[in-house]
């Protein structure tokens, strides 16, 4: 069959950047994000968590093909320096709420703990990046939990 393999799917080639950016020289301020090796998900909560920030003007998101494991990230922003980084102020939520493709975008983040690893071919075979991934997982939904937990006790305490 002439299908990928499907560590493929997961798996970082050795030499290729996790996040690439392009700027775009037709619109003043935007920029399109390659972000290699993810889908639906993350395109679709990078985009509504970029929404949320008065800085940017538009932000969307494609996968050029389904065979192509990228997505491109556009966005245009009030203002965007020299570095191509957006100014999000909501990336930290981000940092704490996702898989290890926000390394690296939100990489220039002050106070990121690097909790998350992102693996290449030349660190790991695909199952030991399936095992890191099941690992990052588990972390996450601790994460998730003790945020929980700390929510509703904090809402349990508040008065009215």
């Amino acid at each position: 069959m002439n299908a990928p393999d499907r560590y493929e799917r997961f798996v970082v080639p050795e030499g290729t950047k996790k996040v690439s950016y392009e700027r775009d020289t037709k619109i003043i301020n935007a920029a399109t994000f390659t972000v290699e090796r993810e889908d639906h998900t993350v395109g679709n909560i990078l985009r509504m968590q970029l929404h949320r920030d008065p800085n940017v003007l538009f932000a969307g998101y494609k996968l050029p093909h389904p065979l192509q494991y990228k997505i491109l990230v556009r966005v245009r922003a009030s203002f965007l320096d020299l570095t191509g980084k957006v100014p999000i102020s909501h990336c930290h939520l981000l940092v704490q709420t996702s898989d290890s493709w926000i390394l690296g975008f939100c990489k220039w983040v002050p106070g990121f703990d690097g909790r998350f690893q992102i693996h290449t071919t030349s660190q790991s075979s695909p199952m030991q990046a399936y095992n890191q991934a099941i690992t990052d997982l588990d972390k996450e939904l601790d994460y998730l939990k003790n945020a929980f937990e700390n929510e509703k006790s904090r809402f349990q305490n508040a008065k009215y």
